[in-house]
């Protein structure tokens, strides 16, 4: 789980009735399992179950010497597929759709198929600057990295260094070019499960999408750290009108 795409909806019915018309459904490229989720009842807890081609799965995580000692290790054991699966939430509270992967054509496909299967449309969120600037001003610690679009002929500006918030050339561009801010980084203002809050959490205006990571590794964080997450973007762009859990 580094990254997170979040998608936006209209209206679902009830988490029973959710899960009851996503759970064992079956596609060409894949399968659903769905539940109600025992930490919250606005929210459904849906896994997107499929089988990667062994060979593309170890060259993605080892080097092209020691793939191809693993993958051929594997196929003479007769494994060629490997099981993966795709963490989704649906919360009712903050008509959000959590897909916990990156932008990609893997997300589109459990995009199409959950849309298809629960007959409504789910739109990837936005944020505008201003968004972006209430979201570190109240509910972070400290603005680590800012990204800026189309300032000086350059399409994309990176300002990085502790306590950015306060950064000269940070507060000039953004009085200079006030909706040009699409990206920041920050250290989050929310309740941690274990005292841990030294990650950083990168949120992408233009993509909807939000990046966990400590030390520059991308790191797991427990879901109730993630929904806290959620809320409080849901409650910036009018989703929902409280960030109480």
């Amino acid at each position: 789980m580094s990254t997170i795409s979040i998608f936006s909806f209209d209206n679902l019915s009830t988490t029973l009735e959710i899960a009851r018309k996503l759970n064992g459904k079956k596609s060409k490229e894949g399968w659903i399992t769905a539940k109600p989720s025992k930490y919250s009842n606005t929210e459904v807890f849906i896994q997107y179950w499929y089988y990667e081609d062994v060979e593309e799965y170890i060259k993605k995580t080892f080097s092209e010497d020691d793939s191809w000692e693993i993958v051929s290790f594997l196929k003479q054991n007769g494994k060629t597929k490997v099981l993966k699966r795709i963490y989704c939430f649906i919360n009712l509270l903050t008509k959000t759709l959590e897909i916990y992967r990156g932008q990609d054509e893997k997300t589109n496909e459990v995009l199409s198929f959950l849309e298809q299967l629960l007959n409504t449309k789910f739109a990837p969120i936005s944020l505008k600057s201003e968004d972006l600037k209430k979201i570190y001003s109240e509910h972070g610690v400290e603005l680590k990295q800012v990204i800026f679009k189309n300032i000086n002929g350059l399409i994309y500006e990176i300002l990085r260094g502790q306590q950015l918030e306060h950064n000269e050339k940070y507060l000039e561009y953004l009085q200079q070019f006030p909706d040009s801010l699409r990206i920041i980084s920050i250290r989050p203002k929310i309740k941690f499960l274990n005292s841990y809050n030294k990650y950083q959490v990168t949120i992408n205006g233009d993509k909807g999408t939000v990046r966990l990571s400590s030390n520059g590794i991308f790191s797991w964080r427990p879901r109730y750290e993630i929904r806290q997450l959620i809320f409080l973007i849901a409650s910036v762009i009018g989703l929902l009108k409280s960030t109480t859990i």
